[in-house]
């Protein structure tokens, strides 16, 4: 049983609703994730957002608890950010049940570092995999702000179900407080193939499906949440640091503009690289490099006017 201990208080008109983001459909769910409205790649985040109402201002605490293992296979081996592939700009998307008395109009958000995991499995560590995704992991709030989070606290066999636990307190500004993260699903390619292995990602549980929840608001048992997604959504998978943020190119020389016209290239500044990963995507990032670009294009004009140069003396010297 997960212990706790209560700051602040959950009163009696206080709610607590757990939303995840369908991807095929596009929409939040309240109720579970299957083949029928989303398909996530091994390597890919589920977003979640929890929205809490009725609460006191001050200092709450509340679990997020996950299920690392199904059936003997990882299946959310760490927690992420909650809009990296999927569900960005859609906190208040006005489906599912945990949509926000502070929608449409959310105050600023401020988020928090999930704590890294040394927690090790078939020889392999939780740290590793974060590490080998690049995953972002912070988990974001809007209306109060995060004090800490706990390390990951992990029970169960590993060859069987397991999950891990961490304890979340935050400070609430109003009765409203929405908090958003992300469940990264193992990826084969580290589980275990890394080290020689079979597969044992989440594309390998069969049968069951795996959870997250929210649990003991304020100490409060009858406050929790508990979402869960089937093998059936699972398809395909990213590969390594696919999700890594980007690099910033260096930045491109000043250009004077021309009179009368604009000195800027169209779509922002030049060298600005963008990764661009489908919401359901199985692919490799897309990498686009406008730098690079405008260095061949600056190559081939540089040849061509150097043939322009050349050609008439090569003519001239073949004349009887």
């Amino acid at each position: 049983m997960v212990g706790s201990f209560g700051v602040g208080t959950a009163v009696a008109a206080t709610t607590v609703n757990l939303d995840q983001w369908a991807s095929t459909d596009l929409a939040w769910q309240n109720g579970n994730l299957n083949g029928n409205n989303s398909r996530y790649p091994e390597g890919g985040i589920v977003p979640f957002r929890l929205a809490m109402e009725g609460l006191t201002v001050g200092t709450h605490t509340i679990h997020i608890n996950y299920d690392v293992t199904a059936g003997g296979h990882k299946a959310y081996d760490f927690l992420a950010t909650w809009n990296v592939t999927n569900a960005a700009g859609k906190a208040c998307h006005a489906s599912g049940g945990g949509i926000s008395s502070m929608c449409p109009g959310l105050p600023a958000s401020s988020s928090f570092a999930f704590p890294n995991d040394p927690f090790v499995m078939d020889g392999l560590s939780v740290h590793g995999a974060q590490s080998y995704s690049a995953a972002p992991r912070r988990l974001t709030i809007w209306g109060g702000s995060i004090l800490s989070i706990s390390a990951p606290v992990h029970t169960g066999p590993v060859g069987g179900n397991s999950s891990g636990d961490m304890l979340v307190r935050f400070k609430s500004t109003g009765k409203a407080v929405l908090l958003a993260w992300g469940g990264h699903l193992g990826q084969s390619a580290y589980w275990n193939r890394l080290n020689g292995g079979p597969s044992d990602g989440a594309a390998m549980v069969s049968g069951s499906p795996w959870h997250m929840r929210t649990l003991q608001l304020d100490g409060s048992g009858n406050k929790n949440q508990d979402r869960s997604i089937s093998p059936s959504a699972i398809v395909g998978a990213l590969p390594p640091f696919a999700l890594a943020p980007p690099t910033p190119a260096p930045a491109a020389p000043a250009r004077t503009p021309r009179p009368g016209g604009g000195g800027g290239a169209p779509g922002g500044p030049a060298g600005d690289p963008q990764i661009t990963i489908p919401p359901t995507s199985t692919e490799p990032p897309i990498v686009t490099d406008r730098a690079a670009d405008g260095s061949l294009a600056a190559v081939l004009a540089a040849t061509a006017l150097g043939l322009l140069t050349i050609l008439p003396a090569l003519r001239r010297r073949r004349r009887p």
